[in-house]
């Protein structure tokens, strides 16, 4: 059974006859007719009684005509719907972002512009992790994904842009003075309590970072773990210990809190947009953006 029988089927019962409901549907008579004995001999019983050239319909057929105009109805309904997606007149696009990379640069720019283009389009955004970023999108729950470079990038599965790069200082809480503005040396920060977050949270932001550290020869004493960067500041505020966070926090900071380059410790951390490797309609929209953004930030 097809769309097409129960279009020739309804044009009938609404019509009163084969003839009218040829007119009307713009095609041969002996064509609605074979259509709608075809439809008939699929479903095994009559939809229509023959009174010579007028038809009427059996009380099986009056109940299959209102269930197919609905049929047809929602048919066409899905259309519209699909056909507004297609434009960009309507939808939902999935988006992972961090907080912490929210505030300035590419992913304010990025959103506001979306939406002041396509603002029948709505962007639902999943505050998460790097690395539960990544799981979604490869999960399908998400569309789209702002993300520091994890482990877990399935690079076969999923477009890759590369946005910037940050890099790591050191927050302080204010109370902490250091008597200079120059970037800190290994004696100003040499035995400083750390607040850190632990490795299962970024692997190889985790390795980096510490590798990086142990290099300048710091060893870091650690007296508190968090599991985001927010915690750790607040932490930090609170004097409970310094932290090595990602310089883009800078863009926000928290209230007494200060931020430090730190000689000789650098730990570029790779800034991206991740999406599946076939995004959908909407979603290319949103790289389209992305990709322009990207180019003026350059």
């Amino acid at each position: 059974m097809e769309l097409r029988h129960l279009r020739y089927f309804v044009a009938v019962a609404e019509h009163g006859g084969i003839s009218h409901a040829a007119e009307r549907l713009n095609i041969a008579q002996p064509a609605v007719s074979r259509q709608i004995r075809d439809l008939e001999l699929e479903l095994g019983f009559d939809l229509l009684l023959r009174e010579g050239r007028r038809v009427v319909l059996t009380d099986a057929g009056r109940t299959f005509a209102e269930r197919a105009r609905a049929i047809l109805q929602d048919a066409e309904d899905a259309a519209e719907a699909a056909g507004r997606i297609s434009r960009g007149e309507a939808g939902t696009v999935r988006v992972g972002l961090l907080e912490s990379a929210s505030w300035a640069g590419h992913v304010p720019l990025t959103l506001n512009r979306f939406k002041r283009r396509h603002d029948r389009i709505r962007l639902e955004i999943h505050p998460m992790s790097s690395v539960e970023q990544i799981n979604a999108l490869l999960a399908g729950e998400l569309d789209a994904a702002f993300v520091y470079r994890q482990d877990n990038i399935a690079g076969e599965a999923l477009n890759i842009h590369s946005l910037r790069y940050d890099n790591v200082v050191l927050a302080a809480s204010t109370d902490l003075v250091f008597g200079h503005d120059e970037p800190l040396t290994f004696e100003d920060i040499d035995g400083l309590p750390i607040v850190a977050f632990p490795r299962s949270v970024a692997p190889a932001y985790h390795d980096n970072l510490f590798a990086a550290l142990s290099a300048i020869g710091f060893n870091a004493e650690i007296v508190q773990e968090a599991q985001d960067e927010t915690t750790i500041l607040s932490l930090v505020s609170a004097g409970v210990g310094c932290a090595f966070v990602n310089s883009a926090n800078a863009q926000r900071p928290p209230r007494q809190v200060q931020f430090r380059e730190v000689e000789g410790l650098s730990v570029p951390i790779e800034f991206l947009f991740l999406t599946r490797k076939s995004p959908g309609s909407l979603t290319r929209l949103l790289v389209d953006t992305v990709q322009e953004i990207n180019a003026e930030q350059a």
